[in-house]
């Protein structure tokens, strides 16, 4: 199936099966970034594999296309980036007066109109895979805002899971559709123009198909096979990793990335992984490299992340499930936010690296400065009205 171009202005929606029973809505999405095609070839083949075999399914599976224009021009955007700018303030100002002012606006609010749309018809809960390549080199790994929500669909691939994206990445579609209540993920499958990506990506169509519950009867035959490539790809590398670093890329920069990095490549610190117009960029700390930026657009130079042991995990889902964090405030020098009671404030004297642990345990992954200290926030699923507890 080939990528949607500026001129197919209906082909924004490539992939519909809606089934007589309700149930889940799950939306894939792919080519939010047009040099990033490998996704909507994977959703063609999920598509003609359903069609051919005769498949039942339960609620609806639908499949966008994303950033038509750069899609057509194979580039990564023709103005700014799409995955950026999805909070709520700027899609309210894009619905209202749908002309913007460049050419990632109109996309922008087609898509969030179709996406509102998916919402309003949903029988059932919604569920959003969003598919991307890399630059470099790269075993595929699934990104997610950790909320108990997103959790199963995440794990589900058998591939590493990268947390904490939201942290340092503001305003992207995936987060903004988990923050009016559903869940989401988004998937890395590789290198741009691999054809291995476009295997993954399949793979990771056939497993959400399943884990969202959207086949009904016995598993299709493609899912024992699906889950064996992921399984594969994800060879030896950490279950889950969180960011610790994000280096940003400004437009007159000058970077550019030593060569020769693949995604989770180890690098030690004072390593130099860069150049800018400034000199060398040296590694900040012993990590795992992710995402080092090999195309002439894009914010993003390259991210650090370190492995998150199993038993973290399994604490943090027990201290949310049980609304542990209704004493965090009992702690010294943290406190609710008054104006915000869903988020907390935690006094500027506390050890940064101690205060990020710490809010990571019990689902506060975002953070910003505040007049007297960090503010910490929580996707809308894993967040409570504290007034009704």
């Amino acid at each position: 199936m080939a990528p949607p171009t500026d001129d197919d202005p209906d082909r924004r929606r490539v992939f519909e099966f809606a089934g007589e029973q309700p149930g889940p809505t799950l939306v894939i999405t792919a080519g939010i970034h047009g040099n990033e095609p490998a996704g909507l070839h994977a959703i063609g083949r999920v598509h003609d594999r359903l069609i051919a075999d005769g498949v039942e399914v339960r609620g609806t599976i639908v499949g966008f296309a994303g950033n038509r224009q750069a899609l057509a021009r194979g580039v990564r955007y023709v103005e700014r980036d799409l995955n950026r700018g999805w909070e709520v303030e700027r899609i309210d100002r894009l619905l209202a007066d749908r002309r913007g002012h460049a050419a990632e606006d109109l996309e922008q609010s087609e898509l969030a109109l179709v996406l509102i749309d998916e919402e309003h018809r949903a029988r059932g809960p919604l569920l959003l895979v969003d598919l991307h390549t890399t630059s470099a080199a790269s075993q595929p790994f699934v990104c997610m805002a950790d909320t108990l929500r997103n959790r199963p669909l995440a794990f589900a691939m058998g591939l590493p899971v990268v947390l904490g994206l939201e942290e340092v990445i503001d305003g992207s579609m995936l987060g903004w559709l988990v923050d009016r209540g559903h869940s989401g993920i988004a998937v890395e499958g590789g290198q741009h123009d691999a054809a291995e990506a476009v295997e993954v990506h399949e793979a990771v169509v056939w497993v959400a198909l399943h884990a969202a519950g959207c086949i009904v009867g016995p598993p299709h035959v493609m899912l024992a096979q699906a889950q064996r490539r992921l399984r594969a790809a994800a060879a030896d590398l950490p279950r889950v990793l969180e960011i610790r670093h994000r280096h940003v890329v400004g437009p007159f920069d000058a970077f550019v990335m030593a060569s020769g990095f693949a995604s989770f490549v180890p690098v030690r610190r004072g390593q130099v992984l860069a150049h800018d117009r400034t000199g060398p960029i040296h590694c900040s700390e012993d990590a795992l490299l992710l995402m080092p930026r090999y195309q002439p657009q894009g914010e993003d130079g390259f991210f650090l992340a370190r492995e998150v042991r199993g038993a973290w995990l399994t604490l943090s889902a027990w201290l949310r499930s049980v609304g542990a964090d209704r004493l965090l405030p009992l702690i010294p020098g943290v406190r609710r936010d008054i104006e915000a009671r869903e988020q907390l404030v935690v006094d500027r004297h506390w050890p940064w690296r101690l205060t990020v642990d710490l809010m990571h345990l019990f689902g506060y992954r975002r953070v910003r400065p505040g007049e007297s200290g960090a503010v910490y926030s929580r996707r809308r699923p894993d967040a409570r009205d504290p007034s009704s507890r």
